[in-house]
């Protein structure tokens, strides 16, 4: 069976990692974690018949008639977006009953639909397709968790948008909480969770938001209240950036809330996001059993808010972008390098491997794919006034984020 590993390849300032690490890790080496419900009678074909079928037509693979074979080397952030209107979308925001108002764009009036039809091309590997009836079967018995910030949350919506369709409508359920939201796949005994924790680590912004993000204090060395939602899962899929990103520094306590507010320090965020990172990984190392639990971490989602980035002096940020950026290698402000490497440096001290869902180049391309005007609520009035009211930060649901699960899927 033909099975296609991208690895995860930054030089210098970008990630690397070595594909046997990878390759050498499989799903089905890992052990379930934790005791699902037993398992319910499928009205499908069986597991094995599946499994047995899915290797007979897997072992020749054809994209576009031509023969793709697993690349020993293959950098996935290196590659172009391809225009394909002729492909098939995975869902819609009409037919996935599971969006936020916030990203289903077309939903809220967007005008145009080009930004659903480009296709990520790595240079020197072809992704495999996405197939939401085999993902399920990878996820049989298991549980799968998202856990950070709301682009960690649109990833989510997008996974399980990618599936639904798969699953009869009374074999499947959603529950949603203030931070733990649950998808079921009843016959699979599966589940595609998220759980917000957008700094990883304690903070008393948490839960309620707070607005003013002068006022929000973070502990650095405080993770248990979020970490007990990890322990038993199967599949981890981590992120945080954006929140790093909104002040230069940040308000910061040693130990639990439990001992008040007071006496905080204000560390530079680069200072405070290493010293996060560390609990996080620290956790990660001590906790985390890697024969039946796999851990991801998604790189930084790219903001849009400079126009001036692509060279579009007199643009309002992402507001009426339609296409693309074109030029090979662009690089814009909405990615912080500073904070990639410090993610990096810590991740390559762990004990645990650590596989790295590179999302950060291919997306940073992708100046059209963000809600700008058409997210949630907003008035005709506010819609006019793109300066102040454009969401250049969270993505168009479809869009940008199924790419990142077909990465994911490609891992898995």
């Amino acid at each position: 069976m033909a099975i296609v590993i991208c690895t995860v390849a930054f030089a210098g300032l970008m990630f690397t990692e070595d594909l046997r690490a990878i390759t050498g890790f499989s799903i089905s080496m890992l052990k379930s974690c934790t005791k699902m419900d037993p398992m319910t009678n499928s009205s499908g074909p069986s597991a094995d018949k599946k499994r047995k079928e899915k290797t007979e037509t897997d072992d020749l693979q054809e994209v576009d008639g031509i023969q793709f074979v697993p690349h020993k080397n293959c950098s996935i952030e290196k590659g172009k977006w391809i225009f394909n209107n002729s492909s098939k979308l995975f869902y819609t925001d009409e037919s996935c009953p599971y969006l936020d108002k916030q990203v289903s764009c077309l939903s809220n009036g967007r005008p145009d639909t080009d930004y659903l039809n480009w296709e990520w091309l790595p240079d020197d590997c072809i992704l495999p397709r996405f197939n939401g009836t085999d993902l399920l079967e990878k996820l049989r018995g298991k549980r799968l968790m998202f856990s950070g910030d709301s682009l960690q949350k649109g990833q989510w919506q997008s996974l399980i948008c990618m599936v639904e369709s798969h699953i009869p409508p009374n074999k499947k359920s959603i529950k949603r909480g203030r931070s733990h939201s649950v998808f079921k796949a009843k016959d699979y005994n599966a589940s595609i969770e998220f759980y917000w924790s957008p700094y990883l680590i304690e903070s008393n912004s948490d839960e309620p938001i707070i607005a003013d993000t002068r006022k929000r204090i973070i502990r650095v060395d405080s993770i248990s209240k979020h970490a007990r939602y990890w322990e038993g899962v199967d599949f981890l899929i981590f992120n945080s950036y954006v929140w790093w990103t909104s002040d230069p520094q940040i308000k910061t306590l040693w130990g639990s809330f439990a001992n008040g507010e007071e006496g905080f320090e204000e560390l530079d965020s680069i200072t405070a996001y290493r010293m996060a990172i560390k609990t996080w990984a620290n956790w990660v190392d001590s906790n985390v059993n890697q024969s039946c639990t796999r851990v991801f971490f998604t790189t930084p989602s790219p903001t849009h808010m400079r126009s001036a980035d692509w060279k579009q002096e007199k643009g309002i940020q992402c507001y009426n972008e339609t296409t693309p950026v074109a030029r090979r290698g662009y690089w814009g402000t909405g990615s912080n390098k500073k904070m990639m490497n410090v993610l990096s440096s810590v991740v390559a001290r762990m004990k645990i491997h650590v596989t790295f869902i590179n999302i950060t180049q291919l997306s940073d391309y992708r100046k059209d794919g963000h809600a700008s005007v058409y997210t949630g609520e907003l008035t005709d009035e506010q819609k006019n006034n793109p300066q102040t009211h454009a969401d250049c930060i969270h993505w168009c649901l479809p869009g940008v984020p199924d790419t990142w699960n077909q990465i994911l899927y490609a891992y898995l």
